[in-house]
């Protein structure tokens, strides 16, 4: 008699969880680029405050605020870079505050990224602690 072999089992595996879509941080970016040049970098926690106020509800909107910040504030320097005046500006500036020239442009994204961050956890924080 000859006997029939058995695949070995699969591990189970769940299913990837659906993943919201960043509209959050899209808009976040649009406000921070389109605003930007009225109200400089006063725009990043007026933003980063009405997106994450308008979808408290979601779980990671403290990181879509963060990243759509970043990614208008990128938007903002790639449209000054235009202007061809930006890395002279950036090494006069470098000096000023005893950075490498190359490394202020990151050092000013973290600084986008961490006005947004401090803004969205404050009202996740909030929300939190109203159950609103």
């Amino acid at each position: 008699m000859k006997r029939s072999r058995r695949l070995p089992k699969k591990p189970y595996r769940p299913r990837p969880t659906r993943r919201d879509t960043p509209v959050a941080a899209a808009l976040c970016a649009i406000l921070i680029a389109a605003g930007g040049w009225l109200l400089s970098w006063w725009i990043v926690p007026i933003a980063a405050l009405l997106t994450s106020a308008f979808w408290r509800g979601r779980g990671n909107i403290v990181s879509q605020v963060t990243w759509g910040a970043v990614a208008g504030w990128v938007i903002l320097l790639l449209i000054d870079s235009v202007h061809g005046r930006t890395w002279a500006l950036a090494r006069a500036a470098g000096g000023a505050v005893f950075l490498p020239w190359g490394l202020l442009f990151p050092v000013t994204l973290l600084f986008a990224a961490g006005l947004a961050w401090s803004t969205a956890t404050l009202v996740d924080a909030m929300r939190r602690a109203t159950g609103y």
